[in-house]
This record gives structure tokens, C-alpha cells and sequence, in this order.
């Protein structure tokens, strides 16, 4: 499995239902996408791929999952949607920016989804529509920019960003911006790198 500075991380996320949880399994040989019964321990393919699939999101009503594939030819991840109640239902890809994609997120009403792309020899946040509309660049210019995750109240985006500070020293922390971009701060430091934030659902 590949790390996200690579474009693919292996995620895991609970379902609405709040008995099932989303994640990559490889007990296979190929890492696919699965839902775990965590009452029975029982699981359920979702993809069936040679490409490995990786880092499942699901939308709020579980009717559609977004995901990493390097099914697109060029062994690349890029993002792709599919509805996670059957196996290989409905796979659609939405992503064509960059080299490749890491880490989508839907947004909380599930209109929209945030990823990161490496583009221009670093990663930065974009945000598409749940169906491949209406691809938006939220950073440019700042770092290298991943790791996006909507607010609950889908405001605000927290993400993290690394900043070379010499030829030998980098540092990643955390900042938040609102939804269409705009940078609010910085939200830690000295904290030696920060990666992967996850906003309270409480």
C-alpha cells in the first residue's frame, strides 16, 4: 500500500447505517473496497478491480461512495463515485487534474467533494461536484496543500500544508479555510508535523 504522499492512503469510515464501516482490505491479493459488519465481523465486497482501490468517503445517505483508483489505465490514482450498496454499481470517474489524486471527502450534504492533486511538483485542494461538475482550485501558491476535511456544518475546510523552510527543512501543520478558499490560519506549530486532521463530531 502506498502512503497519500504518493497519492493513495488506505482510509477506513463508518457508514450512516453506524453498523458498517468502509475500508481497503488486500487479504486478497489486491486491495478492495469493503464494508465490515462491526456487530458480526462479516464483509461485503463493494469493488472488484485488478487496479488497486483505496480511501473510501461516504455521502451522508450511503448511496454514493467516493474513492482512489488507479483503474484509469495510467496506474495513477485518480478519484472515482460509486454507489457503495452493490458490488462495482454505478463507477464513475470524476477526476482528470493533475498527475495524480489523494484523499477525497465528501462534503457534509454530499454535494461536493474536496481531494488534493499533485499538480506543478506539490500537492493543492480542489473541490468537484459529486458527479464531476464544476472542478474549483481552493490553493494555490501556499505550501503544499492535502489531507482536505469538511466541518460539520460544511463552512470550513481543515487541511494540512507544508512549508520548506530550507534545503534540508520542511514543516507540515494544520490550517483552516472557509469552503471556497479563503485562508483563515494557521491552526498548529511546534508541534513537529501535522497531517491528516479530522474535525469533532461533537
Amino acid at each position: 500500500m502506498v502512503s497519500s504522499r504518493k497519492g493513495i492512503n488506505s482510509g477506513a469510515v463508518f457508514m450512516p447505517d453506524g453498523k458498517h464501516i468502509a475500508l481497503t482490505l488486500s487479504h486478497q491479493g489486491n486491495a478492495e473496497l469493503y464494508a465490515l459488519n462491526t456487530e458480526t465481523g462479516a464483509t461485503r465486497r463493494i469493488t472488484k478491480h485488478f487496479a488497486p482501490d483505496v480511501d473510501p468517503s461516504i455521502n451522508v445517505t450511503g448511496t454514493k461512495m467516493a474513492f482512489l483508483s488507479g483503474r484509469s489505465g495510467s496506474g495513477k490514482p485518480m478519484i472515482y463515485v460509486a454507489d457503495p450498496r452493490s458490488q462495482e454499481k454505478d463507477v464513475k470517474r470524476i477526476s482528470y487534474v493533475g498527475k495524480y489524486n489523494a484523499t477525497p471527502r465528501f462534503s457534509p450534504d454530499g454535494s461536493q467533494i474536496a481531494f488534493a492533486s499533485w499538480l506543478d511538483n506539490r500537492f493543492d485542494i480542489f473541490r468537484v461536484d459529486e458527479n464531476g461538475d464544476n472542478l474549483y482550485r481552493l490553493t494555490k501558491d501556499f505550501g503544499s496543500n492535502e489531507d482536505p476535511t469538511y466541518s460539520n456544518d460544511g463552512q470550513f475546510i481543515a487541511f494540512s500544508s507544508q512549508r520548506v523552510l530550507s534545503r534540508t527543512k520542511a514543516v507540515q501543520n494544520i490550517y483552516i479555510m472557509t469552503a471556497d478558499g479563503e485562508i483563515l490560519g494557521q491552526v498548529t506549530e511546534n508541534f513537529g508535523n501535522c497531517s491528516t486532521p479530522r474535525w469533532s463530531k461533537y
